[in-house]
């Protein structure tokens, strides 16, 4: 503080510290003789006003604002400690990034405040974006209104491909409207079971297992039957019966002769069956 103090003769500059007065009443300047007084203060950092009992603002919120107990109140389009900063309407949101007064919103999000959801692709121009969700035009569908409602019969995105029948059922591609099934899988859509060599031509595949054709037998109907199956008194082999002992015959329904009657006498032999179904036998023997 500077306190200046002049008469007609000589002119007293005299500096205190820490000490500032702002103003004198004309009686004191009587008293003491004085005929000005000028003081001022010269304020600590962070302060402000005549007598500094004012806390100052940064950079005086470079005149985009009020200094308010050392801290700005920014005008409406600024913000920051120093209003040096233009701000973005509703902060955009929390969606985005405040950046010289625009807003730059996360992604899925659009608007000057960031506000408003964005659709995939801006639904490809083909419907409507409402809170984040394209409402497709006629015509059109997908998330993304991308792929278009095809006719009975066709797909892809611009319905040039043809379908197939049930989608092949998984268990093949379609190629041009066509099953190309995956192995052991056949039908017009894949759905019914293969059956082994396609039973040779010698039986029809039901449910994937061959029902063959009088004569032939096995997995793939390529063995040759054997008449009556043997009667279950023997075995097939090429489509000739090889008959159980004391059987014979070609589907080995003849009772062979023990020790062929020791060609003492002929065997008359009746076929029957018992209540368990077993194959009984009777015979009687006439000596020559």
């Amino acid at each position: 503080m500077f306190w200046i103090s002049k008469n007609a003769f000589d002119l007293v500059i005299t500096m205190m510290q820490d000490i500032c007065i702002p103003s004198i009443n004309a009686s004191i300047l009587n008293m003491i003789n004085l005929s000005l007084i000028i003081s001022y203060c010269v304020c600590n950092p962070g302060f402000t006003g005549h007598d500094c009992s004012l806390r100052s603002c940064p950079d005086n919120c470079n005149n985009q604002g009020r200094c308010v107990n050392g801290k700005c109140v920014c005008n409406s389009g600024f913000t920051g400690p120093s209003c040096l900063n233009k701000s973005c309407p509703s902060n955009c949101n929390r969606r985005g990034r405040c950046i010289n007064g625009q807003c730059v919103c996360n992604p899925g999000f659009a608007g000057p405040d960031c506000l408003k959801r964005t659709c995939p692709d801006n639904c490809n121009d083909r419907g409507r974006c409402v809170n984040g969700k394209c409402v497709c035009n006629s015509g059109f569908t997908g998330a993304d209104c991308s792929e278009c409602v095809c006719d009975d019969g066709f797909t892809g995105e611009d319905c040039s491909e043809r379908t197939c029948p049930n989608d092949c059922n998984d268990r093949g591609r379609c190629v041009n409207g066509k099953c190309i099934c995956d192995s052991g899988f056949t039908g017009d859509d894949c759905s019914e079971n293969t059956c082994p060599n396609n039973c040779n031509n010698r039986g029809r595949c039901v449910n994937g297992q061959c029902v063959c054709d009088d004569g032939f037998t096995g997995a793939d109907c390529s063995a040759k039957g054997c008449p009556n199956n043997c009667n279950n008194r023997g075995h097939c082999v090429n489509g000739q019966c090889v008959c159980d002992d004391g059987f014979t015959g070609e589907d080995c329904s003849e009772r062979t002769c023990l020790n062929s009657c020791n060609n003492r006498g002929a065997s008359l032999i009746t076929l029957g069956r018992t209540d368990r179904g077993e194959a009984a036998g009777h015979w009687r023997h006439r000596a020559l």
